[in-house]
């Protein structure tokens, strides 16, 4: 079964997010570390605002879809795993929020 897991990036006062950095270095190497487990596709959404008009609670989303659960459980126990996890200092100062499941 399809497995989704999204990361999302909070629009906090003070962030700071490469956008650039982002898209050309940090995605590339989550593809090269997790794609062999499993990682079938991600796409990047930036939020500009919410539905309403008012300002978004979040800057960029990624959202990565995965074979299964299992496959994103071996990502993540995957030695060079902690090179993707080290990496987010280099384009953002705020911490991600993760979530995970499936569809209906």
């Amino acid at each position: 079964m399809v497995f989704h897991a999204a990361v999302m990036y909070p629009e906090e006062p003070g962030l700071t997010f490469d956008e650039s950095y982002y898209l050309q270095t940090h995605m590339p190497l989550v593809d090269r570390v997790w794609k062999k487990h499993g990682l079938q596709s991600w796409k990047i959404i930036k939020y500009t605002k919410a539905m309403d008009g008012s300002p978004a609670k979040f800057r960029i989303s990624a959202a990565l879809v995965w074979e299964s659960e299992e496959a994103l459980r071996k990502a993540l126990a995957d030695p060079e795993t902690p090179s993707v996890f080290e990496d987010i200092p280099n384009f953002t100062n705020v911490s991600p929020i993760t979530l995970a499941g499936v569809s209906l």
